[in-house]
């Protein structure tokens, strides 16, 4: 692990929904936060780390049970694995608060759905569900039977298949649609148009549907998304899952396939009896809450955010890649906002991200001043 002065915190909706709703807090005494920009100031890992004292890194907290990671301190620990290094070219704050959502997304399409993704010049192939599945002693209990059991290895999501994601221009929803295109996949947003329709498009949505008349939306989606529509993604709440889940029934068909014999797009017919766990006929991610009935054609899933911190060769992966993509500007942070007030302002702002203030962009909050003005990494040297 190395311990690292933290300069910049970004905020996430889940740091005031964990004290709000008791979610994901430990007992006390405990701490929150889940992400922030720091520096290393000691380390203690073998060899194999290749980050040293004094580099810049954007440190990912998915272990809230070691209040010794969370991020709304002056220093805190993260490991290795977890920590990504910054690109010189790149403005800190623009990252400062995408990390949490680069993790929930990358999990939610590469292990949820077995998207398989490509990284580095020779575009190699690596695929999140396989790896985790190669280490089974780093997935824990709670999250076994969703990396075991929940999708079959011939119903993964394949280039060229539609997307369906609500809350397309939430932090989780912009991260979603640029992994998910890097994938191949096309994407079919929903989302507030009268003010976020602009940016979907330049994220390269391929279809844009409003939010405001969802019975209007159910049937844009029908009309614009021709072909097989087996997968969802909800960034909202379960009410947004529910009617995701209404969606994907209404596409569904008596339909799956066979290793060797058939394409997830042009399977045999089976009787609906013979259904079951990972040869759902579609996948629903539910990142905020899970629909409240169920459906035998739907297999509903929750992300395990905790791979990133459980397995080394998943964050391990997530890591790099996230540097890579932001090295190579493949991948576009979300807008951010200054919040002046180092830690004394961290409840005033998560008020602001409770009453809704900040739709499509998150807020980031400087803790320490560096010797000279924040305009990249180099700067900060």
């Amino acid at each position: 692990r190395n311990v690292h002065t933290s300069y910049i915190i970004g905020l996430n909706q889940i740091d005031w929904k964990s004290t709000d709703l008791g979610l994901t807090l430990s007992s006390p005494p405990c701490l929150n936060g889940r992400e922030f920009i720091g520096k290393i100031v000691a380390s203690n890992v073998d060899r194999r780390c290749a980050l040293q004292p004094g580099e810049w890194v954007l440190a990912v907290s998915t272990d809230h049970r070691d209040l010794r990671k969370a991020a709304f301190q002056e220093y805190a620990i993260v490991s290795c694995y977890n920590a990504i290094r910054i690109p010189k070219h790149v403005e800190p704050f623009h990252v400062a608060s995408m990390g949490v959502a680069f993790v929930a997304a990358g999990i939610a399409l590469g292990v949820c759905l077995g998207l398989t993704f490509t990284k580095g010049p020779k575009k190699r192939e690596f695929n999140l569900l396989e790896n985790a599945r190669m280490y089974p002693e780093d997935v824990p209990d709670d999250i076994a039977d969703e990396v075991f059991d929940a999708m079959a290895p011939c119903y993964q999501a394949q280039p060229g298949e539609w997307l369906l994601i609500y809350g397309a221009s939430t932090i989780a929803g912009q991260i979603v649609i640029q992994l998910a295109k890097l994938g191949g996949l096309k994407v079919v947003g929903v989302a507030d148009l009268d003010n976020h329709k602009q940016l979907l498009q330049s994220l390269g949505t391929d279809v844009l549907v409003d939010c405001s008349d969802l019975d209007e939306a159910k049937r844009d989606v029908k009309r614009l998304t021709p072909g097989s529509l087996r997968f969802a993604i909800d960034t909202v709440g379960p009410e947004s899952a529910e009617w995701c889940q209404q969606v994907l029934a209404e596409r569904a068909c008596s339909r799956y396939c066979r290793p060797g014999q058939e394409t997830p797009t042009n399977p045999f017919p089976i009787e609906p009896a013979v259904r079951g766990g990972g040869s759902k006929l579609s996948h629903l991610v539910a990142l905020t809450g899970n629909p409240e009935t169920c459906n035998s054609n739907i297999q509903v899933h929750t992300a395990p955010i905790k791979l990133f911190h459980t397995s080394p060769y998943v964050g391990g992966h997530l890591s790099k890649w996230l540097y890579e993509l932001l090295d190579t500007d493949k991948l576009q942070p979300p807008e951010v906002e200054f919040v002046p007030g180092g830690l004394a302002a961290i409840n005033g702002a998560l008020e602001s991200l409770r009453q809704g203030k900040t739709s499509g962009r998150r807020l980031v909050i400087r803790v320490k001043e560096p010797d000279v003005k924040v305009g990249s990494v180099s700067q900060m040297e």
